[in-house]
């Protein structure tokens, strides 16, 4: 079988054709996914610029992810916190209320003293999140990471907040059973200093708040800075590539229409030099 010769018009007809297909399959993948850059070949110096942006978005995630862990914790111990202090006052109004008063009164403000104030411990027990004791006996550290690129770390430092911890002792025992006036001086005395660390421990654990909510929210702002910046590299404008589409419409149908006109001109030339051959 003999090669089949194109003429110059058909060949660059064809070759329009071609191209055409080409770039309209490239539009519509643009179109179904949004990028203007989905592998190496479409723009190698905004592929992998995007993609390390789009890392490093993943990386902020993760630490966005561990700081809300952490605000979480502290946030448990500071309603902890605010819980104890509660039951420090009730336990001062038991005592206040005792004084002056009967042998039997006495006897009664003890056990109600000692039974609250048992309470104190098992309340910061609780007061924890996701295995953190930030106001236990032993209370636990917790340092998070907040920089990606700097390491950068915020630690929060634990405050006991068990009575024995906040020296806060038992009115049976270490407050003489509130015999006298003097023992519960003594005993208001100690809720006072427990009072003051809880409000210390609580106010540092309100700065350690602040510095996380800073850094979580600039961690965030950040993210969205970075995915706006990978985009921009690799978003597809779809108005434009719509509009794209359409022109590679109009130029399938100009390619097309001159190749019928370059094969029936070409088919009229062949009959007219057959008609001359024969005669």
């Amino acid at each position: 079988m003999g090669e089949v010769t194109l003429t110059r018009g058909v060949r660059a007809n064809l070759l329009q054709l071609q191209r055409n297909e080409a770039l309209r399959l490239q539009v519509a993948d643009r179109l179904a996914t949004g990028r203007r850059v989905n592998r190496v070949a479409d723009d190698p110096r905004d592929f992998y610029a995007a993609r390390a942006a789009a890392n490093r978005v993943g990386d902020l995630f993760d630490l966005k992810s561990g700081i809300n862990q952490a605000l979480s914790s502290v946030e448990a111990a500071q309603t902890g916190l605010n819980a104890v202090g509660d039951l420090t006052r009730q336990l001062r109004g038991i005592a206040t209320g005792a004084r002056g008063g009967t042998a039997e009164r006495r006897q009664a403000a003890v056990e109600q003293f000692d039974q609250i104030r048992g309470q104190i411990a098992s309340l910061a027990r609780d007061a924890s999140y996701a295995g953190v004791d930030l106001i236990s006996d032993p209370a636990d550290d917790q340092t998070t990471r907040v920089g990606d690129l700097s390491g950068a770390e915020i630690t929060v430092t634990g405050g006991a907040a068990s009575a024995d911890a906040l020296g806060i002792g038992t009115a049976a025992g270490d407050y003489g059973g509130f015999a006298t006036d003097a023992d519960i001086d003594t005993a208001l005395n100690d809720l006072a200093g427990a009072t003051a660390r809880v409000r210390s421990t609580g106010q540092r654990f309100g700065s350690d708040v602040a510095a996380l909510t800073t850094r979580r929210q600039f961690t965030g702002d950040l993210s969205n800075t970075l995915q706006a910046a990978e985009d921009k590299l690799s978003g597809a404008d779809l108005n434009e590539e719509a509009a794209r589409q359409v022109a590679l419409r109009l130029q399938d149908r100009f390619a097309a229409a001159g190749l019928r006109f370059a094969v029936r001109t070409e088919s009229l030339v062949a009959d007219l030099l057959g008609s001359g051959a024969s005669r």
